[in-house]
Parts: C-alpha cells; sequence; structure tokens
C-alpha cells in the first residue's frame, strides 16, 4: 500500500468535522487527484451513495463495502434476504448498491463495476463464484491493511496538561 497523504482527526470541531465528516475527508484527500478518472477503494466507514455521486461527478471511481444504515441506500437491497451464493443490486444514476450473502451479508457500492459474478479458485481449488466488485475491493484493499500496519509503527498522540 502507499499512502500519498493523510490527516490526524482532532475532533469535531475540526475544519473537516461535523455531518458528513467521513465524506469530506475523502473529498479533501482527493482534492489533487478528482478528474483525472483515478478509481478509489474505501471501506464503509467512508463509503456511503451520496460519496459515490460525488466523486463520480468529478470522473473518479469508486468501490467498497457499505454500512447497511446509511442515507439513501437503496432499501430492496438492504431489506432482501438471500441464501449463500446469492445476489442482489439496484443501479442508479451510475452508482451500484449490491448485497451478496457469503458467511454473512455483504454490502457493497461501486461506480466502475457491474454486478457481474466471477468463479474464483481458493488456496485449496475449491471453487466459488463472488460479485466482481468484492473481488476487485478485496484485491486492492490488501495493501490497505500493510499501510495501517506502517502507521503503527508512528503513533500520534495527544497528551495534555492538567
Amino acid at each position: 500500500g502507499l499512502i500519498v497523504r493523510f490527516i490526524v482527526y482532532s475532533g469535531r470541531l475540526d475544519d473537516l468535522g461535523g455531518k458528513g465528516h467521513s465524506g469530506n475527508v475523502v473529498l479533501h484527500l482527493m482534492r489533487d487527484f478528482l478528474n483525472k478518472g483515478h478509481a478509489l477503494y474505501m471501506d464503509n466507514f467512508y463509503n456511503s451513495v451520496t460519496l459515490a455521486s460525488k466523486l463520480l461527478a468529478n470522473k473518479t471511481y469508486c468501490t467498497g463495502t457499505l454500512r447497511v444504515d446509511r442515507k439513501f441506500n437503496p432499501r430492496p437491497v438492504i431489506s432482501t434476504k438471500l441464501k449463500k451464493g446469492e445476489t442482489t443490486c439496484q443501479y442508479g444514476n451510475g452508482i451500484l448498491v449490491g448485497k451478496w450473502r457469503d458467511e454473512r451479508d455483504v454490502l457493497y457500492i461501486s461506480t466502475q463495476f457491474e454486478n457481474t459474478m466471477v468463479t474464483m479458485e481458493n488456496k485449496r481449488g475449491i471453487q466459488k463464484e463472488k460479485p466482481k466488485p468484492v473481488i476487485h475491493y478485496n484485491a486492492h484493499m490488501k495493501g490497505v491493511d500493510r499501510a495501517d500496519q506502517f502507521m503503527s509503527y508512528y503513533p500520534i498522540e495527544r497528551k495534555t496538561i492538567r
């Protein structure tokens, strides 16, 4: 993973705090990379339909997991009960919101990929079908785990004198 830029969150009163904080952070960090056709992979802390729409309007694709309780998530996708291996999705304004049942429900969003199922083979040679956005998300987010590990070597602590 490559860390190009990061922000130390100092509380809800900082410039990016308040309502829509996570989306504001993403747009701020991406400001020099928008309108260039880049693809961004994010976990469910940052992703939302609103952010995906803003990024797409700025010619930036996004793919990642999505929290069930996010505003503007399509209710039919959220409420559909799936059996293992099944998927459902809804498209709107260039944004795909999908749900796939593996060991548990996985909710995802993408402005880059369609909801096609791809056959994958695991380390033991067992074949399994997964949605294309999930495959790409997993492949690209492996580096983030390493980046998080490297960032942990440089703890940023706030010391106060009382």
